[in-house]
């Protein structure tokens, strides 16, 4: 045991060490694995492409990274606090993020209204159709509880209340994803609290 701690110690790099190869990812340098692409291109070519995001399980991890890891993605990796800064203090980046954000809400029926402020409303476009695809596949509520982390682990805190004030109304107000509210009360309201600033 001894000797394994020190093989540990030794293998174990340092946030300094490591690549940062969500910041790599976030500037366009590397792209997400397996059967991913740049991110540049993800935001065009994907953008609207609700069965590609819908069927695709690899890419969520990378546009949404998070402190606890790459979950169900063994190709993606962890975010760490160095490379959240870096990601946030870069604006070339941090507009990707907003981007990756624009991709997501369109997917479920949503869009963002003002930067600033966060806010967030039916996208009139195309809301109906992707609500009842949001009632009906529900691991898109694991990739909700993912968004809303990792907006607060790259700074963007302000985005986060306004997306579980939006939540509320169509879950319990107007009763339109009524099958969220399991994921609304017990995973989504609780992220508010976690911030987790890098």
């Amino acid at each position: 045991p001894k000797m394994a701690m020190t093989y540990r110690r030794k293998n174990k790099k340092t946030e300094e060490e490591e690549e940062p190869t969500n910041f790599l990812f976030y500037s366009n340098e590397v792209p997400s694995r397996p059967d991913g692409d740049f991110i540049d291109v993800i935001h065009a070519k994907w953008f609207g492409n609700h069965h590609l995001l819908e069927a695709h399980h690899g890419y969520i991890q990378w546009l949404f990274p998070i402190f606890e890891g790459g979950g169900a993605n063994m190709r993606s990796v962890a975010l760490n606090k160095k490379e959240a800064k870096m990601i946030r203090e870069n604006l070339e980046c941090a507009k990707r993020v907003i981007k990756s954000y624009r991709l997501m809400l369109n997917f479920y029926g949503m869009e963002l209204v003002n930067e600033q402020t966060g806010e967030v409303r039916r996208d009139p476009s195309n809301w109906k159709d992707r609500y009842r695809n949001l009632n009906s596949n529900s691991h898109n509520y694991l990739r909700i509880s993912r968004i809303l982390t990792s907006l607060g682990e790259l700074g963007f805190v302000r985005y986060k209340k306004p997306l579980l004030d939006h939540f509320i109304q169509e879950v319990v107000e107007n009763g339109q994803l009524k099958n969220a509210a399991r994921s609304l009360h017990s995973f989504w309201v609780p992220c508010l609290n976690h911030d987790s600033p890098a």
